[in-house]
């Protein structure tokens, strides 16, 4: 019965942890600078995807938003979960999911 006490106050301590945002998340320009690229990839794409395939528009939308997804990765490298070689490792991965996103995204009607 001694060791019921202790298990349940640390699986409380440990639910509370979880439920908490993290501290820097307030200081975070993380989440504005991911909007502000996912917004520059909606528009681009949307531009491209009207004259061309859009496995293409998606490739030109992330090659026009570069300078974005430089401020968000900027934003993500400052946190302290991460650090710029995590970033550099992850980058592929968050384009390719880009890519897809877009390609996914309901056609357009061009009239």
């Amino acid at each position: 019965m001694r060791r019921v006490l202790p298990l349940a106050v640390l699986a409380l301590a440990v639910l509370a942890l979880l439920a908490a945002p993290p501290a820097w998340a307030d200081e975070s320009a993380a989440g504005p600078r991911h909007a502000a690229w996912q917004s520059c990839l909606d528009v681009s794409f949307a531009e491209q995807a009207r004259t061309t395939s859009r496995s293409y528009a998606a490739t030109k939308a992330v090659s026009n938003c570069r300078e974005p997804e430089e401020a968000y990765l900027s934003a993500l490298s400052t946190s302290p979960m991460l650090d710029g070689e995590d970033v550099a490792r992850i980058r592929p991965s968050l384009i390719a999911r880009a890519r897809e996103r877009l390609i996914g995204l309901p056609r357009l009607s061009a009239l």
